[in-house]
Parts: structure tokens; C-alpha cells; sequence
């Protein structure tokens, strides 16, 4: 389930100071963030993976924060060819229900990028060969 979470300021109470969510140290700063409901130090909001500080917007799971191609990369779509995360912001291909990055997406043999609606020909579902490197016999012997 994806948790977008928005960060907004707020006062620290004063007397009894609150526990940070991230640090779990008390909050003795005149402002802190309210994420996911609970109370943060802003140098603590950051993303979990590239630890870039966040701001206005931030994704979770699991109590931490991510920024968005963190959390897209690791709990998002996966490139069939390479096995890593697809960011939304990724230009993809398609082919046979799956989803490649647009540099895994390539022929075996001569590694020409493929276009859409390029003839192909598929081997062991995530691997192509060009039309042109088939039709030249250059297709590994295992495939032929």
C-alpha cells in the first residue's frame, strides 16, 4: 500500500517535550514536523535510502521515509532485464506483460535499443533478438 505523506510545521509544547519519530529524542526546538501523524525534528525527515532531507512530500512504509525515486525504486515496478525498481518518472517498453527500462531493452546480439512496434524475436521471456541479427543466423545456438 502506498503512504504518501504530507509534512507540516508546528510548535513545540512547551513543558513536557515530545520524542522524535526518527530519533526518538526529545523535541526541544521552537518548530518541529508533523509526519504520518507524529512528531519530528526537521534535520530527521529524510529519506531512509539517499538520505536527502524532505520536504512538502515524502512516501513510507514500514515507519520510514522515502523520497519519491527511492520508494518507487525499491518497492515499485521492476525492469524484467536489469531486476532494479522503474520511478514513474522512467521511460519503459513493453513486451509480453512486462516492463523493461528503455536501455534493457535490447537486442542480445548487436544490443541496438528496440523501438516500439519493431519486429523482434522473444527468448526465455526477457531476452530479444532484432529481426535483422535472426534473420543473419546470428541468434545463440540454444535459440535456434
Amino acid at each position: 500500500m502506498l503512504n504518501v505523506c504530507y509534512l507540516s510545521t508546528g510548535r513545540g509544547e512547551a513543558g513536557g517535550a515530545m520524542a522524535c519519530a526518527g530519533c526518538e529524542k526529545p523535541i526541544l526546538d521552537k518548530f518541529l514536523l508533523h509526519v504520518l501523524e507524529r512528531a519530528w525534528h526537521a534535520a530527521c525527515v529524510r529519506c531512509a535510502d539517499c538520505r536527502a532531507p524532505l520536504a512538502d512530500k515524502c512516501y513510507s512504509r514500514d515507519n520510514k521515509l522515502f523520497c519519491r525515486n527511492d520508494f518507487f525504486r525499491r518497492y515499485g515496478t521492476k525492469c524484467s532485464g536489469c531486476g532494479h525498481g522503474i520511478s514513474p518518472s522512467d521511460l519503459v517498453r513493453k513486451a509480453r506483460e512486462k516492463v523493461f527500462h528503455l536501455n534493457c531493452f535490447t537486442c542480445l546480439v548487436c544490443r541496438k535499443q528496440l523501438s516500439t512496434g519493431e519486429e523482434l524475436y522473444v527468448l526465455d521471456d526477457n531476452k530479444f533478438i532484432c529481426k535483422e541479427d535472426y534473420l543473419a543466423g546470428k541468434a545463440p545456438t540454444h535459440c535456434k
